[in-house]
């Protein structure tokens, strides 16, 4: 039984996109990071790194649950759901990881189906109508559930820094959060295939989250948006519960909402976050730090992403070039006044050596290395 289970998640075809979803993210981000700062943040590894865990964690849990619910659904609903997952992540898009997509094209097709004919897909339209509510409500409120407790615990670790245009042309810091989690669930097929009781199979469900921070840090928004998706697991989940002890009319019509809901609370945030000031741009601040690389000087320095490094050894700075050449005049040991995220200035000071990075490790606001590559606008 456990090899046959296995073979179910191996033999997906959501898995196998899923995977090469990720590669295509993890490569392009190096791309983009590269043609901006000359360097990338991190390695590929670290992208299948926050693929596996903690998400795999939660995802046991997750099947725990659905396991002592014997949450059964048939074949046709099973073939749906993974070719409707599979096509949303195929867009390349992380943001549309979530059975809401899915499960909203699924239960609108189901509710239309006594006005909307559907030709050779008939059949298959009724084999899924004759999986209840409730099961669409579990899914989506564990896996809901599960993506609220990872945005808090992985998406603001390890978030990639860009540079893009304000509507005036200048340019603008802010930090990409572009992640998918793999969460595999246990779901029970009725008795087939030679087997006597319930068959376990697994959905490779992929989690994904993809999010634009300039008007804050990544991790305010990515907490603001684990409200809400909290949010909408509860009362997902709470449906649930409450159809053990009565009905609940126009169910159906309340979980679609619900995935309605999921969509606006991203773009809510999206556009706040748009109409905020920006926290990643030059002005008289000096030279304003996007990120610090893995391992550099900047890193050991304590540096933090929108501080602003105002003098170097009482030189003022204004940008990226005009730390470099303070660093050439002042070294090998440099006291830096340091502008922080409250506004107040700290002193940071070391010695340089001649095997530190180019700028000590600490990418600025500013023009992108590549003068070829087009940045998207705010």
């Amino acid at each position: 039984m456990s090899v046959s289970v296995l073979l179910t998640l191996i033999g997906s075809p959501l898995l196998w996109v899923t995977l090469v979803a990720l590669a295509y993210i993890s490569m392009t981000r190096i791309k983009r990071e590269r043609a901006m700062f000359r360097s990338r943040r991190r390695s590929p590894k670290s992208d299948w790194r926050h693929f596996i865990w903690p998400s795999l964690l939660l995802a046991v849990l997750g099947s725990v649950a659905t396991i002592l619910l014997e949450t059964t659904v048939n074949v046709e609903w099973l073939i749906t759901f993974t070719v409707l997952y599979a096509l949303v992540v195929l867009t390349m898009h992380p943001r549309f990881g979530s059975p809401a997509f899915p499960f909203l094209v699924m239960l609108v097709a189901v509710a239309l189906r006594d006005v909307v004919s559907y030709g050779p897909l008939d059949r298959v339209v009724e084999r899924v109508a004759e999986v209840d509510w409730p099961v669409y409500a579990l899914v989506f409120g564990i896996v809901t559930l599960a993506e609220a407790i990872l945005l808090r615990w992985n998406g603001n670790v390890e978030t990639s820094p860009t540079l893009i245009l304000s509507k005036r042309g200048q340019f603008i810091g802010g930090h990409v959060v572009k992640r998918l989690w793999f969460f595999p669930l246990v779901v029970f097929l009725p008795p087939s295939f030679g087997f006597d009781g319930p068959v376990p199979v697994i959905l490779p469900i992929p989690i994904g989250v993809s999010l634009l921070s300039t008007g804050a840090l990544p991790r305010t928004l990515l907490g603001r948006l684990s409200l809400y998706r909290g949010v909408l697991a509860i009362v997902a989940l709470g449906l649930y519960g409450v159809s053990y002890v009565s009905d609940v009319p126009y169910a159906g019509y309340v979980l679609i909402a619900l995935y309605v809901l999921y969509e606006l609370a991203l773009q809510l945030i999206k556009r706040e976050n748009r109409a905020t000031t920006p926290v990643f741009i030059n002005g008289n601040r000096g030279a304003v730090i996007v990120d610090t690389l893995p391992g550099s000087p900047g890193e050991t320095m304590q540096l933090i992403p929108g501080e602003s490094i105002y003098k170097v050894n009482g030189t003022v700075i204004t940008g990226g070039s005009s730390f470099y050449e303070a660093l050439q005049i002042h070294k090998p040991y440099i006291k830096l006044e340091v502008l922080n995220l409250n506004g107040d200035i700290r002193f940071v000071q070391r010695a340089m050596y001649e095997t530190d990075p180019h700028e000590l490790g600490i990418l600025f606001v500013g023009e992108p290395m590549s003068p070829r590559l087009r940045l998207r606008k705010l």
